[in-house]
């Protein structure tokens, strides 16, 4: 093997080293998520607070696998091994790029529903909302005025008796300022994590066109 195989073969294995830790990355951070949000998913009522930090997971433990895929086929130097790998990384890469661009499309539009959703919320469902306010540790849809009351729920403060005086802020700014930085961040990732899987699939295809040449003069 020459010095440019036995680079590409080493650049390789340690970049997927990285997509392992890229994949249990997001699988770290949609379990967070998930556990965060599993007890007000109903009160905000949308499919998308549901569905995010699930594919979060599912994105990151599909990379992880397929991230040790390729570091056995780079050190192996199997040709179906680094096609196969390559194939898969070129549909994630496309995946992660289609999913960054559609958080960093709708954020904005979806953030701006909160406020109508949480009011929504407040008025419909008084005992959910407090698992809200527990969960982010927020009072009110805009703070404590919201009660209209001196005496507050023990969910808005972090000690008692709950007032004005010891209470959390507002849930709109708090579930915002959430959603925001878990979008940006899963957005970041997939088009940090896509970019190396580019240059990853360049050197797949270059390692396996190397293993299928070995292998015809092996032959000879």
């Amino acid at each position: 093997m020459g010095c440019g195989e036995f680079l590409v073969k080493y650049i390789l294995f340690f970049a997927n080293l990285f997509f392992a830790l890229a994949g249990l990355t997001l699988l770290g951070i949609g379990i967070a998520v998930q556990l965060k949000v599993s007890e007000v998913v109903d009160i905000l009522d949308s499919s998308n607070v549901a569905v995010a930090p699930i594919s979060a997971m599912v994105v990151g433990a599909v990379v992880f696998v397929i991230a040790f895929f390729g570091c056995c086929g780079a050190i192996r130097e199997s040709n179906c091994m680094l096609v196969t790998y390559s194939i898969f990384m070129i549909i994630l890469m496309v995946l992660k790029i289609t999913l960054a661009t559609m958080i960093f499309v709708n954020l904005n539009a979806f953030i701006e529903t909160i406020p109508k959703v949480l009011n929504e919320a407040f008025t419909r469902d008084p005992k959910s909302f407090e698992n809200l306010q527990s969960a982010f540790q927020c009072c009110g849809t805009t703070g404590p005025g919201s009660y209209n009351s001196l005496l507050l729920p023990d969910s808005c403060c972090a000690t008692t008796p709950c007032t004005p005086l010891n209470s959390y802020g507002g849930c709109n700014d708090k579930m915002a300022e959430f959603i925001n930085t878990f979008g940006l961040t899963i957005g970041i990732v997939a088009i940090g994590v896509g970019a190396v899987e580019l240059l990853a699939v360049i050197f797949g295809l270059c390692l396996a066109n190397h293993a299928r040449n070995k292998d015809r003069r092996a032959r000879y």
